[in-house]
């Protein structure tokens, strides 16, 4: 499933796409790097949150400093999506 958030960084805000992909696990977020990114994320990016916690799992060593404050701005965005998107346990979850 693709969704698209927006995100709010030093005042502007991004577009990411985003595809979810629901694991018996976990939630696996394949983040899009937005073109402006390009020097501070890989083309494509994992966030993988498991079922049973709340902080996702990442490797920050492929981030700069910059590309953990657009990751942070990209999972504060997650975190707001209803429980289909989310992981939650309502209906229609991924």
């Amino acid at each position: 499933m693709n969704r698209q958030i927006t995100i709010t960084l030093d005042g502007v805000q991004y577009m990411v796409d985003v595809e979810i992909e629901g694991q018996p696990d976990a939630i696996v977020y394949h983040v899009q790097r937005p073109k402006q990114f390009a020097s501070e994320l890989p083309p494509t990016f994992d966030i993988t949150r498991p079922r049973h916690a709340d902080q996702p799992q990442y490797d920050g060593q492929a981030l700069t400093e910059k590309g953990r404050q657009i990751m942070q701005a990209v999972w504060e965005q997650l975190c707001t999506l209803p429980p289909q998107f989310a992981g939650g346990k309502g209906p229609g979850r991924v």
